[in-house]
């Protein structure tokens, strides 16, 4: 994990792309077969600002049935079409503590920040959806290739 954290303020932006619900069980499961339909699809999605930087928004947890939304998707100006079987998703301006990791160890990524970073911080989760940003320079065909959880914090 990294030795010092980063953390950043970004402004409001829209992620279209598909949505899949599930648990932190099913989730890891469902969302790779999700991102390749996304990837053969995404020529359809209008208003890209950067194509070679992708986003997996998690967000809309339901504390009953443990559910939550996961969004894979790029980001989008405001007035983008929303192409058929796809939703839009808006990310509100937040700061965000950036935690890097790569794709085989992302759920170790997840469990540090709720079981180990968070408790131990002096920060809170603030309220809103924390997500995955994969840049220009993330290859998943890389063991190694770098990435990025944000989580929105107060």
């Amino acid at each position: 994990m990294p030795p010092e954290l980063q953390s950043v303020q970004r402004a409001v932006f829209t992620v279209v792309g598909m949505r899949q619900r599930g648990t932190a069980e099913t989730i890891p499961r469902d969302v790779p077969p999700m991102w390749e339909r996304l990837i053969q699809r995404a020529g359809e999605i209008q208003h890209v600002v950067n194509r070679r930087e992708a986003y997996g928004v998690i967000g809309c947890p339901d504390a009953a049935t443990r559910e939550f939304d996961y969004v894979a998707g790029f980001t989008v100006t405001d007035d983008s079409q929303v192409p058929e079987g796809m939703v839009r998703c808006r990310v509100p301006a937040q700061t965000y503590a950036v935690f890097p990791c790569t794709l085989p160890t992302l759920m170790e990524t997840f469990r540090y920040i709720y079981q180990t970073w968070l408790p131990e911080s002096k920060h809170q989760r603030a309220e809103g959806p924390e997500f995955e940003l994969y840049g220009e320079e993330f290859n998943p065909a890389a063991g190694d290739a770098r990435m990025y959880v944000y989580v929105p914090i107060k």
